[in-house]
């Protein structure tokens, strides 16, 4: 599908300036590329080419960073860092709650990791061939075989890298925490993976006002699912806990929430 009209298709609700935000969140990744992260992109091409892969995603991941930078400048927001945010290099799920198209950039810089990505990915072009490149994986579930292999792959990329994954898989276009989805809390309960969360505030009004927002972030803990009786016991206990601590966080940004509430499946 072409990449337009596949944002139209997802974003026909919101308003005419919200879709021009997206796509100008979007079409900013080409001039990074040619200009301020160019040397980032050099650097890890020719990591890639030595077969230096550790270092090869560490120039990207550098890169990856001014991508938020642009959209801060480009939007005029103020980014607030509540606590400091520890992010381990190897090894874990980093569990974020999961916004709008316009997280992605502030994920990109403040907790610059990898992705464990759905298929949907695939539609950003270049935002996604240089997220392959810093080391992202797309988690691929058409097919049992698939998951399988995603598994696998998974497993292994965790040797070196830590993966930032959104439990509530899909945007929520929401301020409230949403359900968590069973894929990656089982594979982590599963595979006794250790689970960082880190929760942010204030993307929703990028959805009615794409300029002055003000977004926050702020580290929540870590967790070890295999000490939980059951992967759901763990689902439930990370839905409360996130849950608590987003409206927390709302308070300390002072983002307006909507009324409603959900609870998990």
């Amino acid at each position: 599908m072409n990449p337009l009209k596949f944002m139209e298709s997802r974003l026909g609700r919101f308003s005419k300036k919200y879709r021009n935000l997206v796509l100008r969140t979007y079409v900013v990744t080409l001039r990074l590329v040619l200009t301020v992260a160019f040397p980032n992109m050099v650097a890890g091409i020719f990591y890639a080419i030595l077969g230096k892969r550790e270092k090869q995603y560490k120039a990207f991941l550098k890169g990856s960073k001014t991508w938020g930078r642009a959209v801060i400048k480009m939007t005029k927001t103020e980014l607030i860092i509540k606590n400091e945010i520890q992010v381990p290099e190897t090894g874990h799920l980093i569990f974020l709650n999961h916004v709008n198209e316009i997280d992605f950039p502030y994920d990109c810089l403040v907790v610059n990791r990898p992705y464990l990505a759905n298929q949907v990915i695939k539609k950003t072009l270049i935002a996604y061939w240089w997220m392959k490149a810093m080391g992202s994986q797309v988690f691929e579930t058409s097919k049992a075989t698939t998951i399988a292999v995603s598994v696998r792959n998974v497993i292994k990329g965790l040797s070196t890298n830590s993966y930032i994954v959104y439990p509530e898989g899909h945007n929520s276009y929401s301020e409230i925490i949403q359900p968590m989805q069973k894929g990656m809390i089982k594979l982590a309960f599963e595979n006794k993976i250790p689970v960082v969360v880190i929760l942010k505030s204030g993307i929703t009004r990028y959805q009615t006002e794409p300029m002055h927002t003000k977004v926050g972030y702020k580290f929540i803990g870590r967790y070890e699912p295999w000490t939980y009786g059951t992967w759901e016991a763990f689902r439930d206990f990370l839905y409360k806990t996130m849950s608590q601590a987003k409206i927390d966080l709302d308070a300390e940004i002072g983002t307006v929430r909507e009324t409603t509430t959900v609870g998990p499946k």
